[in-house]
């Protein structure tokens, strides 16, 4: 726990959180994006101190990309500068009219999962 981020432990224990990028962008640049933010998770963040899990999604509208990264807590994902990794990457896009918004989560308990696996069909 830090100053900064006072909420980063709950009863001594770490508390992830989760951050999520949206992007609204035309088709053209929704897929190249998509694909740019993949490599950007893949290639760069899944090595950064206190990364857990990152996903890159596209929606069905058409217009719509979603970054979302799991961390071990907020400190670990400000030490990793990760949203200005990220901010380099939309300032590509913000010059070609796509919209942005971020937010931020600290995670609860994980309540159900089904094992779902890539070969699942």
């Amino acid at each position: 726990m830090t100053e900064q981020f006072p909420d980063d432990e709950r009863e001594d224990k770490p508390r992830a959180v989760s951050h999520v990028f949206t992007a609204t962008l035309d088709l053209h640049q929704r897929v190249a994006f998509a694909d740019r933010a993949t490599d950007l998770v893949r290639n760069i963040v899944a090595a950064l101190e206190g990364f857990i899990e990152g996903r890159v999604f596209e929606a069905d509208d058409g217009k719509s990309v979603i970054i979302m990264t799991c961390w071990k807590t907020r400190h670990m994902w400000a030490k990793a500068h990760w949203h200005q990794q990220v901010q380099a990457l939309l300032a590509e896009y913000d010059q070609l009219g796509a919209t942005f918004a971020d937010a931020m989560w600290y995670g609860g308990p994980v309540i159900a999962h089904k094992g779902l696996t890539s070969g699942a069909k």
